[in-house]
């Protein structure tokens, strides 16, 4: 008797199970819309054509559509929840004159960290973005890596910046920087989207449009600091790179007044120290979790504001810059995880975020990918969304894309 009454409860209890199930299944869908519209200053409104990619972020599932000729997408039976988008936009050649008014491709792009979607509704999503060419980060190290004793080595990163247009440009005089370092908190500065904040900034000496010609498909390298880390007695010999002379351009000398704790590489010249926010540290590190890398068109950034971040109880300052001064930009933050509303960088200048993983001491790198290939020079992907634009690079490669 005890066993038939045990079978019942069994029976009775999965059937409360199944029931429960099934309640749980039973979520209504509903519609929406999603409207892209071209930059206000085009020609042209509806952006038809457009890549429009949705994750639900607590599923974890990703629809990718395509604008109609009305620049819309319509995702229909769609579960309620919190949805990321990112937008983009190629415009070829060809098309190029009637949608935006000039010659050239180019690439747009947009981004929503956090789409509530409660309702049957619309959202209108507005690109940025612009003609390809120019100077673009090519590769960001800044990871580190390990020596053989495991100890942490931080001194053998880099900044790779290359020429992705078709003609000679120079890089005196621009400069570069990064935000704070990349985080799993959110930053009051990602408010402002007009606007970057920058924990540390640096110039390339020289005249600008005169000094420091870079070819198309050329570049020039930034070392944290300018040695063969391999073999010098103070690198590490487990370090990926060779950052000596005839690799590294130039090196990041770090010594405001009172600090010389850096060591000055002789055979690799500095950049100018412009900024830093603390002036106690002993060398440049960007952050082993990224941050938010930026270059910059020519000026006297020694004479911009610095502000403290709104809402936060440290009295470290940052330099403002405007979006406008930005040349590119590529936010790295710590890994996969790390959502869209933990950037660093506004959506204008990098709609995606790119990572590493793994944390300090990896010995891995960001790298841009290749687009094409034209007469022997790379052309490189750079649709201002670093999570398309750049890949992991397991073996660091400044001035080559071999290793």
């Amino acid at each position: 008797m005890k066993k038939i009454n045990c079978y019942l409860s069994l029976i009775a209890l999965l059937c409360v199970f199944v029931s429960c199930r099934k309640d749980f299944a039973q979520v209504d869908t509903l519609s929406y819309t999603l409207a892209v519209r071209y930059p206000s200053l085009y020609p042209q409104v509806f952006a038809a054509g457009a890549t429009v990619t949705v994750k639900n972020t607590f599923t974890g599932e990703i629809s990718k559509l395509t604008t109609n000729t009305e620049g819309e997408v319509n995702l229909q039976d769609i579960v309620p929840g919190v949805y990321t988008v990112m937008v983009n936009r190629e415009i070829t050649e060809e098309e190029s004159q009637a949608i935006t008014g000039r010659v050239g491709k180019a690439f747009l792009n947009a981004s929503i960290a956090s789409l509530r979607i409660q309702e049957s509704g619309k959202t209108e999503i507005q690109l940025s973005g612009g003609a390809i060419g120019g100077f673009v980060i090519k590769e960001f190290y800044y990871t580190g890596s390990r020596t053989p004793n495991n100890a942490t080595y931080l001194y053998d990163g880099f900044v790779e910046i290359y020429n992705n247009s078709t003609d000679t440009l120079f890089a005196g005089g621009i400069s570069f920087g990064a935000t704070k370092a990349g985080s799993t908190i959110a930053t009051k500065f990602i408010e402002d989207q007009q606007n970057v904040y920058l924990a540390s900034l640096w110039t390339i000496p020289g005249t600008a449009g005169v000094d420091h010609p870079v070819a198309p498909g050329k570049s020039i390298v930034i070392a944290v600091d300018g040695i063969n880390h391999k073999t010098d007695p103070k690198g590490n010999p487990n370090a990926p790179t060779d950052l000596g002379a005839g690799i590294a351009d130039f090196e990041t000398y770090f010594n405001p007044p009172g600090n010389s704790n850096d060591t000055d590489s002789p055979d690799v010249p500095n950049v100018t120290l412009i900024y830093s926010s603390s002036l106690t540290v002993f060398d440049w590190l960007p952050g082993v979790n990224g941050s938010g890398l930026v270059i910059l068109s020519p000026d006297d950034y020694a004479d911009y504001e610095t502000v403290t971040e709104p809402g936060a109880t440290a009295s470290t300052r940052y330099v403002k810059v405007s979006t406008d001064k930005v040349i590119d930009g590529v936010d790295c933050v710590a890994n996969s995880t790390i959502t869209l509303d933990k950037k660093r960088l506004p959506n204008t200048i990098d709609s995606g975020v790119a990572f590493v993983g793994g944390g300090v001491g990896t010995a891995k790198s960001v790298i841009r990918k290749v687009r094409e290939e034209i007469n022997g020079v790379k052309v490189l992907m750079d649709t201002n969304n670093s999570s398309s634009d750049f890949t992991i690079n397991d073996s660091p490669s400044p001035k080559s894309y071999s290793k």
